[in-house]
């Protein structure tokens, strides 16, 4: 089976990851640009051969998860420039800007592996794990800073 057409749910039985109380989310699906250095580029997690099913699945997730608060000012899209919103959103594992899902949708942009495996085995919906009173201060932002599409 080719690579780009693996679906990544973890075997039956498996457990979702969750947060202990006090630990960071982690960050993901922010991009280089001008005024935010240091991130991944978009442009190396472009799949266009990626499962329409699977990419439908993440985006749909990506969605619907919680936002725990709003940024000033809206992010463009690196890769056409449209307004992509300044929400971030959680579902108590990953915390990622409400824009992700356009680059899931619109420019076949695949999360890491890891991330789609999380997705994927959580289902259809984000179900919020102790996501109340999140401190903006306890998010992971290294892991994400050297992100691959197998990490």
């Amino acid at each position: 089976m080719e690579a780009a057409n693996r679906r990544y749910a973890d075997p039956p039985g498996g457990t979702l990851p969750e947060r202990a109380a006090g630990s960071p989310v982690t960050l993901i699906g922010y991009w280089d640009g001008a005024e935010a250095p240091g991130w991944p580029s978009v442009t190396g997690f472009v799949d266009e051969r990626w499962d329409q099913t699977e990419r439908d699945l993440v985006a749909s997730y990506l969605e619907q998860g919680h936002i725990p608060w709003v940024q000033a000012g809206l992010s463009p899209c690196r890769i056409c420039g449209k307004p992509n919103g300044s929400a971030e959103r959680t579902d108590g594992v990953y915390l990622w800007p409400g824009g992700l899902a356009h680059y899931v949708r619109e420019h076949d942009v695949r999360p890491p592996v890891s991330v789609i495996r999380h997705i994927v085995s959580a289902g259809a919906t984000p179900h919020p794990r102790r996501v109340d009173g999140m401190d903006p201060g306890q998010v992971d932002r290294d892991w994400w800073r050297t992100a691959t599409l197998d990490s």
